[in-house]
């Protein structure tokens, strides 16, 4: 085949995947037009009854991805690129196709799902893992700004291995939130300055396997009164946005809980919280909105293998979340943009789905990368950016 025919069959392919995603925003309408809560997407964001005045810039971007939950094959292969980099483990290729659009946000924002493995002690996997320390660097490179840490893992590696992850983050100058080393780092807020304007994200999960840290301060754990009461604190404290990570959900429901849309229609009704963005089902859920404010139930996974049988957890995004002041003088959210991204198991790299399908190199990944962005246009239709 030639060049021009070359051409020709990607853009044939990126037109059925473009029909794909404009059939799944069909459906996904109607479905919400047909929900007696449904609200509009268009809604704007109720106007808060405090007086918080954010300063800065008027837009601010903020972009959320998936679990990074690196299975013993994708340590795998961080060794082999390693080899190459003169280094133990080198996640930054696993991650490098992200970095343009993380680095376009303000504020990129990860989910760190399993700890890092204490000083002398093995690397293990499921079910009570253990991964390298250069998991941070890899996460910095990449050019996100913080993680949430709170997870139904987090204590996989007891004490030790909560602070060998939190020390691998701030090694590489990552922040983070819903896990601490003393009760002082677990009082303190969680809030960050974005170009001028004072961020808090607070992180929760719903439990730790039946092994809670050593104490309660280690690790938040998802109680509604407990987040509110924190997101009014960190108003506060000076917050001009509060974004509340959730560990919840159940494993491989791509629909999301009627307990999942209680609690963040329960969390965003109040003023101090602004977005929810969840992890723990290992797949994507949709984006719903709650008294005008966006819940992304869940982001799926980013980097995982959890077997071929379930391709689903494959599939993962960056959801570019935009915030703007309004007339209140407080941020508020448009629509959320996400960009599907897929695992290539493989290769152990993170693939931008729609940039991969303009690559001639992957031409053999395309009917693959074409199935993952249509079950992501499933789920999440209206928002899914068709390149």
């Amino acid at each position: 085949m030639g060049a021009h025919d070359d051409r020709s069959a990607y853009e044939l392919r990126r037109l059925l995947v473009a029909l794909a995603v404009a059939a799944a925003v069909v459906v996904m309408l109607e479905l919400r037009t047909s929900r007696p809560d449904a609200t509009s997407f268009s809604s704007p964001v109720e106007a808060a009854t405090d007086e918080t005045q954010p300063v800065g810039p008027t837009t601010l971007t903020v972009a959320l991805t998936g679990e990074i939950l690196p299975h013993p094959s994708v340590v795998e292969h961080a060794r082999r690129f390693g080899a190459s980099s003169g280094q133990a483990f080198d996640f930054t290729p696993v991650f490098s196709d992200l970095s343009p659009l993380l680095a376009a946000a303000d504020l990129a924002i990860c989910h760190l799902e399993v700890p890092v493995a204490p000083p002398r002690t093995s690397l293990s996997g499921y079910p009570s893992f253990g991964i390298p320390a250069e998991i941070g660097a890899g996460i910095g490179s990449t050019r996100w700004d913080r993680c949430s840490t709170a997870s139904n893992h987090v204590n996989d590696k007891g004490t030790a291995g909560i602070r060998a992850t939190l020390d691998a983050l701030d090694g590489a100058m990552v922040g983070h939130s819903g896990t601490a080393r003393t009760p002082e780092e677990a009082a303190a807020p969680s809030i960050t300055d974005v170009a001028g304007v004072p961020i808090a994200h607070l992180a929760y999960t719903w439990g730790f396997n039946g092994t809670p840290p050593a104490e309660p301060w280690m690790a938040d754990v998802l109680d509604p009164d407990r987040i509110l009461t924190d997101a009014r604190e960190a108003r506060a404290a000076g917050a001009a946005l509060v974004i509340v990570s959730l560990h919840w959900g159940n494993e491989y429901d791509t629909s999301g809980s009627a307990d999942q849309r209680a609690l963040a229609g329960r969390l965003l009704a109040s003023p101090d919280v602004d977005l929810i963005v969840g992890h723990g089902p290992h797949v994507l859920q949709p984006i719903e909105t709650f008294h005008g404010k966006y819940a992304l139930l869940s982001v799926g996974n980013l980097v995982a293998n959890q077997g071929r049988e379930r391709p689903s957890t494959y599939d993962g995004v960056i959801a570019e979340v935009t915030f703007s002041t309004a007339d209140d003088g407080r941020f508020h959210a448009s629509a959320p943009v996400v960009h599907p991204t897929w695992y290539d198991r493989d290769a152990g790299r993170v693939r931008l789905v729609n940039a991969a399908l303009d690559d001639p190199a992957l031409a053999d990944l395309q009917s693959a990368l074409a199935a993952s962005v249509t079950r992501t246009a499933a789920v999440l239709g209206p928002y899914v950016d068709s390149g």
